[in-house]
């Protein structure tokens, strides 16, 4: 009986764990002030930034409020709708999120 109550509580863990994974991973289309669109799906430590078909990995830093993810030369910031790509030395994109719903893997 004992086995029976740990393989249940330990199969709900793990159901409890999968779906939270899936909630963390979000996709969010955002439209800037260039004319561009961008996506970037933000995982729990990451995120995938997509800019003219190419996918650009971000590693999350700490930030005081809102959001930092990057890879050296690349970074996005933000909080709520709004994003900030920066690349390299160039003028930092100012951008608007147009959409924002959670992925359904």
């Amino acid at each position: 009986m004992k086995t029976l109550l740990f393989a249940l509580l330990a199969s709900s863990l793990v159901c409890a764990c999968s779906t939270a994974q899936r909630k963390a991973e979000q996709n969010v289309t955002f439209s800037c002030v260039n004319g561009e669109k961008v996506f970037v799906r933000f995982n729990n430590n990451s995120a995938v930034l997509t800019r003219y078909g190419t996918a650009i990995e971000l590693q999350q830093e700490r930030s005081a409020s809102g959001f930092v993810y990057t890879n050296g030369p690349n970074t996005i910031r933000g909080q709520g709708d709004d994003l900030t790509i920066e690349v390299g030395r160039m003028f930092p994109i100012q951008c608007k999120a147009v959409n924002n719903h959670l992925s359904s893997r």
